[in-house]
């Protein structure tokens, strides 16, 4: 019924894209890949977190049509860790085993005795699966998946490795524990200044962004420091998209010591222009690319200086008031691992509720 076929020609990354409408033709809330980010995402030239990293693809077959897919990735400079990432399937044992084994064989080929995902190229990238928050689109680089996947995973042997919380605020978010006072009151404390980032600047800008992150993340599970390359083409990606206003950087006397990165939800924009850019996608998207109303905080760094002080909850609580001051009507910030103490402690204090969970799932291969 079912058959597995490797992507090795132009035709077959077509079948590869197409594989995920088969998957969620029916789902309200999935977002479609923007044009060409599938394409780029595997392009060496284009994407470089492929940089050291040996790939494959398949697609699964069904009636002469694409029904599932999945990607493996073996890092150079992890010589015995696999990952696996963009994992489709139909609501299969069978089709997900397919699928799973031949990402597997591959990795256990490669001497990869230890697997992880789903991740997509690097941890750095969109990683895990959706367990939890299910009643809404996913937001911009964040993960999606239909609920029965990890059944599917757990009945192929797969395990919860790690997992991930996205944190959320919408109108109902009352400030109970008061975030704009505990800001104020940590603000008069400190000779720590907050600014909007440099649009007119934003090279320079994205390698501080990047050297804080790298900085915060280094002991993360699986973290990939961020090179100057990978930081100059996150500046290209970011730039048309950026608000200042949410975007913000933290100074003291010695430089820039953290950041809180929000971008508008793109994918509000996508879905609104039904997913497509012909024939009338393109003049919706500059419509209404001023007027999206959600927002997602995607990366926060502080430096080791002053990760004792208060400034992550500044910058947070800055970045959300901001917010509610502008169009935004919905934050997330995600995707944080649940044993980042710090953050979470933050986050709890804040009394922003987790509204999504996600997990990492990982294998042993035999041999």
């Amino acid at each position: 019924m079912y058959r597995v076929i490797a992507v090795d020609n132009r035709a077959g990354a077509r079948w590869f894209d197409r594989a995920a409408k088969s998957v969620y033709a029916r789902d309200p809330n999935w977002v479609p890949p923007l044009p060409g980010e599938e394409h780029d995402t595997f392009d060496p030239r284009r994407n470089q977190s492929l940089e050291g990293v040996e790939f494959r693809r398949w697609v699964l077959i069904r009636g002469g049509a694409p029904a599932g897919r999945i990607a493996a990735f073996a890092p150079a400079h992890r010589p015995q860790i696999g990952y696996f990432g963009f994992f489709e399937s139909p609501d299969s044992i069978d089709a997900a085993r397919a699928l799973l084994s031949a990402a597997e064989e591959w990795l256990g080929s490669r001497g990869r005795n230890t697997c992880f995902g789903p991740i997509a190229v690097t941890a750095r990238d969109r990683i895990g699966l959706l367990i939890d928050g299910f009643e809404r689109p996913a937001m911009i680089f964040t993960p999606y998946n239909p609920p029965y996947y990890r059944r599917l995973l757990a009945e192929n042997g797969w395990t919860p490795e790690i997992f991930l919380r996205g944190y959320g605020w919408d109108p109902g978010y009352s400030d109970p524990r008061g975030v704009r006072s505990l800001a104020e009151r940590a603000a008069a404390e400190s000779s720590i200044t907050l600014r909007p980032l440099r649009l007119d600047r934003l090279s320079e800008e994205t390698r501080v962004v990047a050297g804080l992150i790298n900085e915060t993340l280094a002991e993360a599970w699986h973290f990939d420091p961020i090179g100057e390359r990978e930081a100059a083409e996150m500046a290209r990606l970011l730039r048309p998209i950026l608000d200042p206003s949410v975007a913000l950087v933290a100074e003291d006397a010695d430089g820039p010591c953290g950041v809180a990165l929000g971008v508008p939800d793109i994918n509000w924009l996508w879905r609104r222009a039904g997913g497509r850019m012909w024939p009338l996608g393109w003049a919706r998207l500059l419509k209404w690319r001023r007027q999206v109303p959600q927002l997602r905080i995607m990366a926060m760094g502080v430096a080791r200086r002053v990760q004792q002080s208060s400034v992550a909850s500044r910058l947070i609580a800055r970045l959300l008031r901001a917010g509610m001051s502008n169009r935004y009507r919905l934050c997330e910030l995600s995707q944080v691992y649940e044993d980042n103490g710090k953050m979470t402690r933050i986050l709890n204090r804040m009394g922003l509720p987790p509204v999504r969970r996600y997990a990492v799932f990982t294998r042993q291969l035999e041999g």
